[in-house]
């Protein structure tokens, strides 16, 4: 008997397989437009960032322009400091309502530039005494004052403030030290190597002029313990120069107000540990700093 079609083994079929699309919510493959690939966009604008931070690094490197601040010195910043100085001072005194005084170029501490690279940090102070209660007006006074270039702006609130950038990444801040007291700073910045801090022949008289200062301290009968000169040139030319006696500790006078009364031009302010007035054209500052007095005589750039 025949049998039919029998064959040895395991018999397989294959049959179609459905399309089924796929979950929804699941993400499209990598390489699907719009994923695994950034936008054009971002792209187009990292690149064209690129081209501009080299453009502007190279135009400097040409030119022999600095890019940062490590890469310049304190002895390059010095010029910058002076003229923010004298630039302060000369505004804050324009209109009669307060009297300036300048500090000398001084060291305020070390940093480090890089972990092998040692650099300091300098600064000056402008002193400005005002009627006690009239501080953020001078405040506000001074950066409507100073080149548009500085964009100085005055932060009010509870601590008012003033700051400003006076190029060179020199810059500037000032606040209320005490009542009727305001002082600005021009600081070098976080760190810089000192370079050659070597001080230039002065074109200015070392001593400057003490008579004004001088005629207070015998009007008081406090002996100067020291004397001090400090000088700031001018972007314009000529000088802002401050001639400062330190008397010596414990010899504190009667009141300043009293002591002083009628003494030079009218009391810009006038209380019993600070009064300042107008020689001529020299602004004089009588001021108690802890047990001593200080005095300053400044006459402004010519």
């Amino acid at each position: 008997m025949e049998t039919g079609g029998c064959q040895n083994g395991p018999v397989t079929t294959t049959e179609p397989q459905a399309a089924y699309p796929p979950e929804a919510g699941a993400p499209p493959p990598v390489g699907h437009a719009g994923f695994g690939r950034p936008r054009r966009w971002i792209v187009a604008l990292t690149v064209a960032w690129v081209v501009v931070l080299a453009a502007g690094i190279g135009w400097a490197v040409a030119r022999g322009e600095p890019t940062a601040r490590e890469q310049t010195t304190v002895a390059e910043a010095e010029p910058v400091v002076d003229r923010a100085v004298a630039e302060i001072a000369t505004v804050a005194s324009a209109d009669g309502q307060a009297v300036a005084s300048i500090s000398g170029f001084q060291r305020v501490g070390d940093c480090s530039v890089t972990v092998l690279r040692p650099g300091e940090r300098y600064q000056r102070i402008v002193t400005a005494v005002v009627s006690p209660g009239t501080e953020v007006a001078l405040l506000d006074r001074v950066a409507a004052r100073l080149p548009a270039a500085y964009g100085a702006m005055v932060r009010k609130g509870s601590l008012p403030r003033l700051t400003a950038d006076a190029g060179f990444w020199v810059g500037i801040t000032g606040s209320t030290l005490a009542p009727g007291v305001v002082r600005f700073v021009a600081d070098t910045g976080d760190c810089r190597p000192a370079g050659d801090l070597t001080p230039a022949a002065p074109a200015a008289p070392a001593d400057g002029d003490r008579s004004a200062a001088q005629a207070v301290v015998a009007r008081l009968g406090v002996p100067a313990a020291q004397w001090r000169t400090h000088r700031a040139a001018c972007a314009g030319g000529g000088w802002v120069t401050t001639v400062e006696a330190i008397g010596a500790d414990g010899a504190l006078p009667a009141p300043l107000d009293t002591a002083l009364r009628n003494v030079g031009g009218p009391a810009v302010v006038a209380t019993p540990e600070l009064y300042a007035y107008r020689a001529g054209t020299t602004g004089m500052v009588v001021r108690v700093d802890a047990d001593r007095i200080i005095i300053t005589a400044t006459t402004l750039c010519s």
